[in-house]
């Protein structure tokens, strides 16, 4: 009799046009739920699902009369009941449809609770987790996967830390964060990766439009090259006031995937690697939902997902990862236990669940594919994320810590990608320094010098490719470079080493502040008997034995508009450099 009485309802529902309850079901047989027709789920976790209902029964909490009608989406916000009061006194213009010990869901975009995120949960149908194929099981170590986990370099990932952490703010659409995605591209795309920066918009409680792209890096496998292994991370970070340079939350990530792909490039698998940093995370997963979602249309064969999302503070003194994943995927999970067992016996893995935030493995696991996400401790993560203090130093306390969580990343990632043939290796150059502002007899504005690579690549030195925020400037085979920058301007540089058997290896990246001093000859504090002039070639174009005057006094009478370098020559015998403008 309920059959046939829920069928004569959905017909009268699909007759006339009546809306659809938002509905939430404890989740009690999360298999049963997905098999009901009366029901599209949209979330689910190990307790409950989020989903419209044709008919609502006895066992459904209705959150929503008419779901989606007045939102593009519901939010899951992560705040404890004992802060709840305090955050939701100024929402006025968001209804509280539900709220627990836990959380709280609304019917409106909001900013996230101060310690971490929230989930944006849109009118699109969710799909199980189903492995593709089974999880290999892991005995003994591959010798290759171990030198490629010895590889992995803590100065390489402070580097990245340093750089992204230096933006100060990658808030999801600034222009720091455009910034900083086109720099992860260009990184990407300087190991050889097909690289894609894909697009999408974001309607967030601190504005609506394009975000930070995703940058997506593609390794193509041998044999399979339409069956891929992800790994991914989010480059954006966030904080109520003031900067957010985010160095744990999360340049840790950024950093541990962008190793994995300076070292895994090196090699060849039988199945495909991608290498995804994603924007607008902080805002309610924008960026890997835009991805997950792509993928599940395309019906891309993804083995699995390896979130890559704070893994730089250590609390107390052993090296532990906890693991974060629903009991769905309960498959990866112990893959991952296996693989650690197996390469690092000594350290302490644990599965866990994290009450107070989520992250970008969450868009994968509600698309159908298997995720996880190892998190450096659910209890005793960094207390500095979210604030000005989110850098290296308090917030990121141990690189040996984001080492050992880029080893498992690679070993996670080769044992089912499957390294083959022989081991290409390469070392990136040694000292890369840059002097600025330089001046010499052959006078340039700056000069960048490094020094040749250690020995064991596998190939024989060819040249070195000089970068320029990305781009390719030069090619040499000699030691150092020689530039000419403006003033004002933030400019990356880093040296690439290539090698004869077409491996390549970076250096880190060195980023140069250009800030030019307009001094008074005053400044200089000796009494100066002659000056030279030279401009951004390096010629001299005006030399003066001189009695006091104002420098721009000088240009104004002598020089057309640009950028010089002037060298004043003390009656103490002393040199004294100044960079000065023209305008």
């Amino acid at each position: 009799m309920k059959k046939t009485f829920t069928l004569l309802t959905l017909l009268l529902v699909s007759l006339f046009g009546l809306a659809q309850s938002f509905v939430m079901i404890n989740n009690d047989n999360l298999e049963q739920l997905f098999n009901d027709d009366n029901l599209t789920i949209h979330y689910y976790n190990d307790n409950f699902i989020l989903a419209t209902a044709n008919v609502v029964e006895n066992s459904m909490k209705i959150l929503d009369n008419q779901a989606f009608k007045n939102s593009d989406a519901y939010y899951i916000v992560y705040c404890g009941k004992e802060n709840q009061e305090n955050y939701l006194s100024d929402k006025n213009d968001v209804n509280i449809l539900f709220k627990n010990d836990d959380i709280v869901i609304v019917d409106n975009t909001v900013a996230p609770f101060k310690n971490d995120g929230m989930i944006a949960v849109f009118n699109k149908e969710a799909k199980l987790p189903v492995a593709h194929r089974d999880f290999p099981v892991v005995t003994v170590e591959n010798a290759t996967i171990r030198e490629m986990m010895n590889q992995v370099n803590m100065d390489s990932l402070q580097a990245t830390v340093q750089h992204l952490q230096d933006y100060q703010n990658r808030m999801w659409n600034s222009t720091n964060a455009f910034a900083a995605s086109d720099w992860i591209a260009g990184r990407m795309a300087a190991l050889g990766l097909e690289v894609e920066q894909q697009p999408f918009y974001a309607n967030t409680w601190y504005g609506s439009g394009q975000a930070a792209p995703n940058v997506i890096g593609i390794q193509r496998g041998t044999v399979y090259p339409n069956t891929y292994v992800v790994c991914g991370s989010h480059f954006d970070s966030f904080a109520y006031s003031g900067n957010c340079p985010g160095a744990d939350d999360n340049a840790t990530g950024v950093a541990s995937v962008l190793e994995s792909a300076r070292i895994m490039t090196q090699y060849e698998f039988e199945y495909s690697i991608i290498y995804c940093a994603y924007g607008c995370e902080e805002m309610g997963l924008y960026g890997s939902e835009a991805y997950a979602s792509r993928c599940q249309q395309q019906g891309m064969d993804i083995i699995g997902y390896f979130n890559n999302d704070m893994n730089g503070y250590l609390y107390g003194d052993a090296i532990h990862i906890d693991c974060i994943y629903p009991n769905s995927v309960a498959q990866i999970g112990d893959y991952y236990m296996n693989v650690a067992n197996i390469y690092f016996p000594e350290m302490q893995v644990r599965h866990v669940t994290l009450s107070g935030g989520d992250s970008d493995h969450t868009s994968f696991n509600q698309h159908g594919y298997m995720g996880i996400y190892p998190f450096e401790d659910v209890d005793h993560y960094s207390p500095y994320i979210h604030t000005s203090d989110d850098l290296i130093g308090n917030s990121v306390n141990s690189f040996a810590m984001s080492q050992r969580y880029c080893q498992m990343n690679i070993g996670c990632l080769s044992e089912i990608a499957n390294p083959v043939g022989s081991q290409v290796y390469c070392n990136p150059v040694n000292d890369f320094a840059v002097e600025y502002p330089y001046v010499a007899d052959d006078y340039s504005t700056l000069r960048l010098s490094w020094t040749e690579p250690s020995e064991g690549s596998t190939g024989t030195l060819v040249r070195f490719d000089v970068y320029r925020d990305n781009d390719m400037v030069a090619e040499t085979t000699g030691y150092e470079f020689f530039d000419e920058i403006t003033e004002n301007v933030d400019v990356d540089y880093y040296v690439m080493a290539v090698y004869s058997d077409g491996c390549w290896s970076a250096s880190e990246t060195i980023t140069v502040h250009s800030v030019l001093d307009v001094p008074e000859i005053d400044d200089l504090n000796e009494e100066v008997v002659r000056y030279e002039v030279y401009d951004m070639m390096g010629r001299l174009v005006y030399s003066e034995k001189t009695v006091w005057k104002n420098i721009n006094e000088i240009l104004v009478t002598d020089l057309e508009s640009g950028i010089y370098m002037m060298r004043f020559f003390t009656k103490n015998g002393n040199t004294i450099t100044k960079k000065i403008v023209k305008k």
